[in-house]
């Protein structure tokens, strides 16, 4: 048999090999791009603790039916929500456990943005009344947003047991040199609050105070900004699509006071016919007990997920909220 047909094939495969390495060596590789993964612990600045686990996470549920908002929490469609973790203490479970329990949910349609949140207390107090007043003077409860994630411009709201308002927008982290926008307002916001038990009142055991806030997607506008990479203003205050994650983290900040862990006494208030010398008490005699902050002690501050460091304002640790429809 003659090898002519073989030494052709033989010639063939050869011109074909060499063709194809002259093409890859020739035309530039395109690299596959791996996903985006989280990092853990995320680069940066290093925090006081170090850091256990990753960011928490929570799935908020698309609701065709709004919630009752009157701060109850009672209705079928809180119902279908799930609770977050206990808060803990801002710098992690190495701290000492919060004295009282914390928790939240979220719930989401095409108008607002849904949160709840329980905070126990056995004495619910509350001192300012004005909107944009520093409200974590007082006991309150916080929620941080990040839409776009991008650790930079994002939004705060504060609430106390007074249903008091302070909302401010930031271009970025304090670290960053801010700036905090307080003239900034969550138009449109809905406050809710339930108080189980009696406001300002220490000589009697509370439960505790229930929240609830709807915040349209239109509130979610940030102020005006010609800076390049203002990444907030792009987004133009969109509602999430189904699937999307936001960066999101919770706080609860409580003061200690004269009151914690007791309860004060009633106010006995005599007749006047009792008293030998027919006067009136004086104003202080007849003063009823009321709540002080214990001087030199600061605040404490509770979360959903740690920051690892006494520092709401980091918005890398932040835990993430994933708009789910089922």
């Amino acid at each position: 048999m003659s090898s002519a047909p073989f030494v052709v094939a033989m010639l063939a495969s050869l011109l074909t090999a060499s063709s194809a390495r002259e093409t890859q060596e020739t035309r530039p590789s395109t690299p596959s791009i791996p996903p985006i993964a989280p990092t853990f612990p995320p680069a940066g600045d290093a925090t006081t603790q170090k850091p256990e686990y990753r960011q928490k996470s929570y799935e908020a549920k698309f609701v065709t039916t709004a919630p009752t908002l009157d701060g109850k929490l009672d209705d079928a469609a809180w119902a279908s929500a799930p609770w977050s973790d206990d808060f803990v203490d801002i710098q992690g479970p190495k701290l000492p456990k919060p004295r009282y329990r914390t928790r939240a949910k979220m719930l989401w349609d095409d108008t607002y943005l849904y949160i709840a949140a329980e905070l126990s207390d056995p004495h619910v107090w509350g001192t300012l009344t004005k909107h944009d007043e520093i409200v974590f003077h007082d006991n309150d409860f916080e929620v941080f947003i990040d839409p776009d994630g991008d650790t930079r411009e994002y939004y705060e709201l504060e609430v106390n047991a007074l249903t008091t308002i302070f909302d401010l927008f930031l271009y970025r982290r304090y670290k960053e040199d801010g700036p905090a926008e307080h003239g900034w307002n969550a138009k449109g916001l809905k406050t809710f609050v339930a108080i189980n038990g009696t406001l300002n009142d220490p000589t009697d055991t509370d439960i505790g105070w229930t929240l609830e806030w709807a915040v349209p997607w239109s509130a979610f506008t940030p102020p005006a900004w010609d800076k390049p990479g203002f990444g907030e203003k792009a987004r133009a205050a969109k509602a999430p699509a189904v699937g999307d994650e936001w960066r999101l983290n919770f706080s609860r900040v409580q003061w200690r006071h004269n009151w914690e862990g007791k309860t004060a006494p009633k106010p006995i208030v005599k007749p006047i016919n009792d008293s030998f010398d027919q006067k009136p008490p004086t104003p202080d005699a007849d003063a009823k007990p009321a709540y002080e902050k214990t001087k030199g002690k600061p605040e404490d501050n509770w979360v959903w997920t740690p920051q690892w460091q006494i520092d709401m304002h980091d918005p890398r640790w932040w835990g993430r909220v994933k708009f789910t429809k089922s």
